[in-house]
């Protein structure tokens, strides 16, 4: 296994494999992005893909971004998908914690579902919060 970040420049010629990885965790974003919108931010770099292959396939795909805050400079996973996160989980994690403490980053932070405290917690991930949220219908906007 192995996980690269890809260069912005380099970014069209996996993204026809990328795309359908990131395709269910951009569904649940509600409506806050499309993948266009994904694919914009990477090739901008406003967002830094990675990727994890074996041998010459994609099995999996994540987009991180640096979230500046006030007092913290912090790495945020935004996109997830692929397969056999077990056998690659931990050399990601440790991918990106060089590329957060390489960036000046304080920590990383990342949302997702329940499940993915299994995953993280034995790399010393702890769940702070929950997100939870309101959408409102149509016709009750302004």
């Amino acid at each position: 296994m192995q996980v690269s970040l890809i260069h912005p420049d380099y970014v069209s010629g996996c993204w026809e494999e990328v795309e359908p990885l990131l395709a269910k965790s951009i569904s649940t974003a509600h409506g806050r992005y499309t993948m266009d919108d994904i694919l914009r931010e990477v090739v901008n770099f406003h967002q830094h893909l990675w990727i994890v292959f074996d041998e010459k396939e994609i099995i999996a795909a994540l987009t991180t971004r640096f979230m500046d805050y006030p007092r913290k400079r912090i790495l945020a996973g935004q996109f997830l998908g692929g397969t056999r996160i077990m056998r690659w989980r931990d050399d990601m994690l440790v991918t990106l914690e060089k590329w957060a403490k390489d960036n000046n980053c304080t920590g990383l932070e990342m949302t997702g579902r329940n499940g993915f405290e299994k995953v993280l917690a034995p790399h010393g991930w702890t769940p702070e919060y929950v997100v939870f949220e309101k959408m409102f219908k149509e016709k009750e906007n302004g």
